[in-house]
């Protein structure tokens, strides 16, 4: 009975390996791309500071924040760790 369950779990873990590699590769590139997002809002937002438009500058600050690598990516490479540890249990049986 045994054998048969992780005959039918091994194509499952199978496609969770392949796309936890897949969601790791695309999560570097958008880490990238959004970290030179993140500059240009911060110097936004500074230069918003600087030309007294307060409200813009702390709206640029909040989407900097959730662009730079401790916003966005973070849910992403929690979502890659859940997916990874769902893999491992699988795996563990």
């Amino acid at each position: 009975m045994r054998l048969i369950f992780k005959s039918i779990l091994v194509p499952i873990c199978l496609v969770l390996s392949i796309l936890t590699a897949f969601l790791t590769f695309l999560l570097g590139i958008g880490t990238a791309l959004l970290y030179i997002v993140m500059m240009f809002c911060i110097f936004g937002a500074l230069a918003s500071f600087i030309q007294g438009e307060v409200g813009i500058g702390i709206s640029g600050l909040i989407i900097g924040f959730l662009f730079s690598p401790y916003g966005l990516p973070m849910i992403g490479a929690t979502v890659i760790a859940f997916i990874e540890l769902i893999n491992e249990k699988i795996k563990a049986l």
